[in-house]
């Protein structure tokens, strides 16, 4: 019996050994695995610092464009505001000139209208005083059936230019 219980305890001491040596194996794995996992996850970590990091000077350079763009923009509104009142203040300097030449048209016609008038006037006056002949008649109101109108002789001159 006592042969029994030595070998019992020697079977029990060499499953223990056994035993401390697969707690000695896990630990030391358990170490190991530990390590890696704390080496992959400073990997990590210094993947994404350097990912920030990049992505913090891309964002610093797409800013430095925005700002350019910006300025450009800025730039390109404020000359077409300029070239947009220039071309407003030509064209009210156009529209000043065509007045202009419509009322020089309008006056030189009455006043082609007064000495045509005053010259036929005088022919007739003439005429009646018996200095020459009567001049051909002529109408000085704007009527559709008159042959010899002053706005006939207008009308004549405009076909010219």
């Amino acid at each position: 019996m006592i042969q029994k219980k030595i070998l019992q305890i020697n079977r029990q001491k060499a499953q223990i050994r056994d035993l401390h040596r697969k707690v000695e194996k896990l630990e030391t794995a358990l170490c190991r695995m530990n390590r890696e996992s704390v080496r992959e996850a400073q990997k990590t970590q210094h993947q994404a610092l350097t990912e920030n990091q990049t992505n913090m000077l891309e964002i610093k350079k797409l800013q430095q464009l925005l700002e350019m763009k910006d300025r450009e923009m800025n730039r390109v509104r404020k000359l077409a505001q300029n070239i947009l009142n220039e071309r407003t203040e030509v064209e009210r300097f156009f529209l000043d000139a065509l007045e202009h030449v419509k009322q020089e048209i309008i006056s030189s016609r009455k006043h082609y209208m007064k000495k045509a008038q005053t010259a036929y006037y005088r022919k007739m006056m003439e005429s009646c005083a018996g200095k020459g002949e009567f001049p051909k008649i002529k109408t000085f109101k704007s009527n559709i059936n008159s042959t010899n109108s002053v706005y006939r002789d207008l009308e004549e001159a405009e076909k010219c230019y």
